[in-house]
């Protein structure tokens, strides 16, 4: 059992619990969980200077143990401190999810709020607060630096494994999914033989888990299977995606999660195509397609609708050409419908933009008036999309003759961290041709200023 008073002395800085005595030196991956029998724990929970700007008043006086009425107060806080990023917390049964199309985006400020406020709940005997601490904590190791990743993924497992000591049976399963997904989340902070070794070891450790074969450890772990694909090649990542797939029908065989084990399912198949050719790929791409379709057409749900849009954008790219106009049409169509949606505007609008890519690249095909220009434009006034998107508004803007707007985007992109390997080519050409259009000395210091970035940028590569 794990006694959580240790946890009211635990210090905080910023987001970022330090356990005493842990500096992550040598730490590894699988740390073990804060003793329960230390003390002299000094801490103090402080959030960013926008985190305790006029928040609305806690409602804890108010949650008689229930969690609507924190959920309330999670989203007013939301609003409060980031009321341009679209968020939801889904209350489904006991156990509440916050949803977001990307959780990168939510501002540090608003998780230690979050954070703050959850601790309080969980303080004041709200075992429910506990499951959406865990998941906000699982979002700050996303953005932590290391080592104090190592620290708030034993604290998270801390609080988790109390979770499902306290849980009925029935519920058990779900705290032992969030177990899961928390080491995967330690996983992919982690690099080289670190990372090799914790995927290899999460085999071991939720293995019976695994087995017993509940619905949400299985989707919790087919997520894992996932990811380890990625991280493999040849003939071992497509064991992984071929262990995900096997595992996905088992999960549409759970009683209420035939919808779950399809979307994943598609989203195994989809995968597995990108290691095909021919026939082959064109059939898993199909498969996929055809599922994502019926459950849109169950579910009517813009995330589905925004996997649908994702797909067919696949398919549509192998697909003959007369097939690719059609199936590019109804990717763009369920695009649209994801967009209606605030939190996946942003995923809607690189979506929309690849469509429009690649039908204009089809045999015969030329560009569309103004039609990708417009979406390039729009997806630069919202945060940074992946180097994918990137990559597609650089080269629309190229070829509308804005070489500049290329070469700023792309410098952006890599003072941001992004990778340069996707994004040389079409910086080069940028910079070269913005070089012989350069009428003023004030845009001459700015291609300098660019090329210099661009040239240190290729250095390291």
């Amino acid at each position: 059992m794990v006694d959580f008073s240790q946890f009211s002395n635990m210090r905080y800085v910023g987001s970022v619990p330090v356990l005493p005595g842990v500096d992550g030196a040598g730490s590894t991956a699988w740390a073990p969980l804060p003793d329960p029998c230390r003390e002299g724990w000094c801490v103090r929970v402080s959030t960013s200077r926008e985190a305790t700007a006029e928040l609305p008043p806690d409602p804890a006086a108010a949650t008689d143990g229930r969690i609507l009425p924190l959920i309330s107060h999670l989203q007013a806080v939301a609003r409060a401190i980031a009321p341009d990023v679209s968020v939801a917390i889904e209350s489904a049964a006991d156990f509440a999810m916050i949803e977001s199309a990307d959780p990168a985006l939510l501002p540090a400020a608003l998780l230690d709020a979050w954070q703050a406020a959850l601790l309080d709940a969980c303080d004041a005997g709200d075992d429910q607060a506990r499951w959406l601490l865990v998941q906000v904590l699982s979002m700050q190791m996303d953005r932590a630096g290391m080592p104090q990743v190592h620290a708030l993924h034993r604290v998270a497992q801390a609080h988790a494994l109390h979770g499902e000591e306290q849980a009925q049976e029935d519920a058990r399963p779900e705290w032992q999914a969030r177990r899961i997904e928390l080491d995967l989340a330690l996983a992919r902070r982690l690099s080289g033989a670190s990372r090799r070794f914790a995927l290899h070891d999460m085999d071991l450790r939720h293995a019976a888990a695994v087995e017993q074969g509940s619905g949400a450890v299985l989707k919790a772990w087919i997520e894992t299977l996932l990811y380890t694909a990625e991280q493999q090649l040849g003939d071992v990542a497509r064991s992984k995606l071929t262990e995900a797939m096997l595992a996905a029908r088992r999960l549409c065989a759970v009683p209420g999660m035939a919808d779950a084990g399809e979307y994943l399912l598609a989203r195994v198949l989809l995968r597995l195509a990108g290691r095909e050719r021919g026939e082959v790929r064109l059939q898993m791409l199909a498969e996929a397609q055809h599922l994502l379709d019926a459950l849109f057409t169950r579910t009517s749900s813009a995330r589905v609708a925004m996997a649908v849009a994702e797909a067919s954008l696949e398919h549509g790219r192998a697909a003959p050409v007369e097939s690719a106009k059609q199936i590019f049409s109804h990717a763009l169509a369920h695009a649209f419908i994801a967009g209606c949606e605030p939190r996946w505007q942003q995923a809607s609008l690189r979506c929309r933009l690849a469509i429009q890519l690649a039908y204009e690249a089809l045999p015969e095909m030329s560009p569309q008036g103004h039609v990708a220009l417009d979406l390039a434009r729009k997806l630069e006034r919202q945060p940074l999309p992946p180097a994918e998107a990137i990559e597609g508004m650089a080269q629309t803007f190229i070829r509308h003759g804005e070489f500049a707007r290329a070469c700023r985007l792309c410098a952006k992109a890599w003072l941001a961290g992004m990778r340069l390997r996707a994004l040389s080519p079409a910086w080069r050409q940028a910079a070269t041709a913005w070089r012989n259009q350069l009428a003023s000395a004030r845009e001459h210091a700015d291609w300098q200023e660019n090329e210099r970035h661009r040239r240190i940028a290729a250095q390291w590569q």
